[in-house]
């Protein structure tokens, strides 16, 4: 008798297969949801200058490269659905395994990522057509409940649907990269808005004469905020996040010992490229200050050479984005789920009663969790209300921003540290695994063993302590629920026995 969390057969089960382009299109689509039209300018500002900012992205893309050959040789010698929940359980036992599948259920993907990007369609989606007060919270709630039910029908509807998000975005951003480039190389004949923000940076210096000064100006760090390349880094590796996801699906891949692999290295690497070259052509079309002071950085530089329908064709860009990532978490999400109900008693409901890796349980659980989360910040003015009441009580009293509205972001920095921490874990049990499975087929080895493995490990080592730092400086109280929901994980996985799932161990 086997555990779920040992490797299934190397061929998936007819009509389940996911090819390379699938598999790829799911890392693509995830990792670059909306972030980079959302934390280029924020990168930037924490920079200092162009060419740190450039160099924080190519240090992300790098270190995202070594994660993924980490992550190659994981999920090629142990080819499940459970991804992380099999490596952490296999390397430190179940209860390890038990505490990230709770966290990644309750708060990590469902909050961080799921319920983030829904804000974010729906911040965009408003703007195309307003539903009234409560448009963002309508929008936001019908992209989960849609696409959860996209999944809800089948495996090839939601690889139909992915594959279209994560062309069209991929087409978009390549748009973006070409016209930035065009523009950079080709200006027009009046002023760009990088001219013109360097006369306005001059200006308020008192040199707005001297051409050259203003140039200087405008490549120069903007005033009020500190250069911190820890914030920076932070953001950037928020950007990158998503390229592992691919390991929760090894099972269902075509070829899975090639594939799975192939699909980590590819996708990082082609989501690193157009990184690169779409800030290039943010900073090629708006120049450093332009991107600094942005507030939504792709509809301005598109906004130069096709006016206000620019700015609409990059918001339904944006949409198509987000959607893209949502769709992918919920994919990944389900089968993550799916194997940790299989090994729990208490969570057996999350997994398929026929031992399919389409798990309608795990879909509608993680949905119900990030509308939940979703809630959290709605009505965060209502309860935050009532725990300053109950801290006043007790002779506590909290900071007047306490007090204000919800925030998704905060939500999203209480988050972070929690990613990190598993993170680091899985990082490490690359080693543990190696020791204690030496017997263990392992069709990919990571090169230059161990130097890289301790490169990402002590990348993720530095974003715990630099995320859990920046959480602790919002001061949010997002980080009550937060940590109420993690801490609900220590009696559930108490009162949760483990169970064994009979399965066939692939020789």
């Amino acid at each position: 008798m086997s555990s779920s969390t040992d490797e299934p057969a190397d061929t998936p089960a007819p009509g389940l297969r996911l090819s390379l382009w699938d598999t790829i299109c799911l890392i693509v689509g995830i990792i670059i949801g909306a972030s980079i039209y959302e934390t280029s300018p924020s990168i930037f500002k924490y920079s200092g200058n162009a060419t740190a900012g450039m160099t924080a992205w190519a240090i992300g893309g790098i270190v995202s490269l070594i994660g993924a050959l980490c992550y190659a040789e994981l999920a090629s010698a142990y080819r499940t659905s459970g991804g992380d929940y099999t490596y952490l359980t296999k390397a430190y036992g179940s209860r390890v395994g038990f505490v990230f599948a709770w966290a990644e259920l309750s708060v990590i993907r469902t909050g961080g990522s799921i319920a983030f990007m829904a804000y974010v369609f729906a911040r965009y989606a408003t703007e195309f057509y307003p539903l009234g007060q409560d448009s963002r919270l309508v929008y936001a709630l019908l992209g989960i409940i849609t696409l959860t039910f996209v999944n809800a029908i089948g495996v090839r509807p939601g690889r139909i649907v992915q594959n279209a998000l994560t062309t069209a975005n991929i087409v978009g951003l390549a748009s973006i990269a070409l016209i930035g480039l065009i523009w950079f190389l080709l200006p027009a004949q009046g002023p760009t808005a990088a001219e013109k923000l360097a006369v306005d940076v001059a200006a308020a210096v008192g040199n707005s004469t001297n051409p050259l000064a203003a140039s200087a100006a405008a490549s120069t760090f903007p005033d009020g905020v500190e250069v911190s390349f820890a914030i920076m880094m932070v953001l950037v590796f928020y950007a990158y996040g998503g390229w592992n996801e691919a390991a929760f699906i090894a099972s269902e891949v075509d070829k899975p010992k090639q594939n799975v692999r192939r699909a980590l290295i590819i996708g990082t690497l082609l989501v690193t490229v157009i990184y690169m070259a779409v800030n290039l052509a943010y900073l090629g079309a708006l120049g450093y200050h332009g991107v600094c002071s942005s507030k939504a950085i792709a509809a301005d530089m598109f906004e130069l050479p096709f006016g206000k329908t620019g700015r609409k064709v990059i918001s339904a860009l944006v949409m198509v984005s987000a959607l893209g990532s949502v769709h992918g978490l919920l994919f990944t999400g389900m089968r993550l789920y799916g194997t940790f109900g299989q090994d729990h008693r208490l969570f057996s409901w999350l997994a398929s009663k026929h031992g399919s890796k389409h798990s309608q349980g795990a879909l509608f659980a993680q949905a119900a969790f990030s509308i939940l989360l979703i809630g959290v910040v709605e009505l965060a003015f209502h309860w935050r209300q009532i725990l300053g009441e109950a801290a006043g009580y007790c002779g506590v009293h909290l900071d007047a921003d306490f007090h204000t509205h919800g925030d998704i972001y905060k939500l999203v920095a209480c988050t972070a540290p929690v990613f990190w921490l598993f993170f680091l874990l899985t990082g490490c049990s690359l080693f543990v695994l190696r020791w204690k499975d030496p017997k263990v087929e392992r069709p990919y080895r990571v090169p230059f063993y161990p130097v890289l493995p301790i490169v990402f490990v002590l990348s993720c080592a530095f974003m715990l302590y630099r995320s859990t730092a920046y959480a602790l400086d919002q001061e949010p109280a997002e980080a009550i629920i937060v940590g109420g929901l993690m801490f609900m994980g220590i009696p559930l996985g108490i009162l949760s026995g483990r169970t064994r799932r009979a399965e066939t161990a692939e020789a």
